[in-house]
């Protein structure tokens, strides 16, 4: 599951330095980091939701906990 949402998240943010953690070793709890140009004039919940639309449905399914941290890449 790291794996695939680093996949996913380069892909939705081109450009952008991602960091996935796996919290628990369980593969359903992560910590991300995204700094992306993407970001640049949006606050964190619009950066925070961004991220979420990028992931999908799997959110709240396969992966369980999200701790994100993002910001724009200067």
């Amino acid at each position: 599951m790291r794996n695939w949402m680093e996949t996913t998240l380069v892909a939705a943010f081109p450009g952008a330095d991602v960091r996935v953690t796996d919290t628990t070793g369980g593969q359903d709890h992560f910590d991300v980091e995204v700094i992306a140009p993407q970001f640049a004039g949006k606050t964190p919940i619009q950066q925070h939701r961004m991220v979420y639309a990028a992931l999908g449905e799997q959110v709240g399914y396969e992966i369980h906990a999200l701790g994100l941290k993002t910001r724009a890449k200067v």
